[in-house]
């Protein structure tokens, strides 16, 4: 009986070197983690489509350097949903083995690359060009940022 006694302290003397040597996180409110999570994604989500509609928004001003007669805004809708969509369908079969870090800056770049062919192009095909990385842009965020919202 004392010699069993004696393994049990032991037990707990060993559990309590395990558990003292790793850090402890500090204690962070539920609701607090909840608060800055939504905040978080809702900047992201924010930031990730601003392009996209703006892009969509720009449709008849960025064809205006083209004097053709007729609507041809399908040209613009074309170039910002048809990647989107590709991206959107594509994804499931290999964008997970990508980590986050590349696909965020990947989005980001393709953002800020947008706005600047668009805005400096002088050509209906340089500026559609600028509307098919913002189409990229909005859609590999979206996947990329829907699938972080599992962690």
């Amino acid at each position: 009986m004392g010699s069993s006694a004696g393994s049990w302290r032991r037990l707990e003397d060993s559990e309590r070197e395990e558990t003292d040597s790793e850090p402890q996180a500090p204690r962070l409110d539920s609701r607090s983690v909840l608060w800055k999570n939504a905040v978080g994604f809702w900047i992201l989500g924010l930031c990730n489509n601003f392009s996209y509609v703006v892009m969509l928004s720009a449709a008849h001003d960025i064809l205006k350097q083209e004097q053709a007669s007729g609507n041809q805004s399908h040209a613009v809708l074309l170039a910002d949903i048809l990647p989107t969509l590709v991206i959107k369908l594509l994804a499931p079969l290999g964008l997970h083995l990508l980590p986050y870090s590349p696909r965020v800056l990947v989005s980001g770049v393709c953002s800020a690359g947008s706005f600047v062919l668009v805005a400096f192009s002088q050509s209906v095909g340089l500026s559609l060009c600028g509307v098919v990385l913002a189409s990229i842009s909005s859609g590999l965020g979206e996947v990329t940022f829907l699938s972080l919202t599992a962690f």
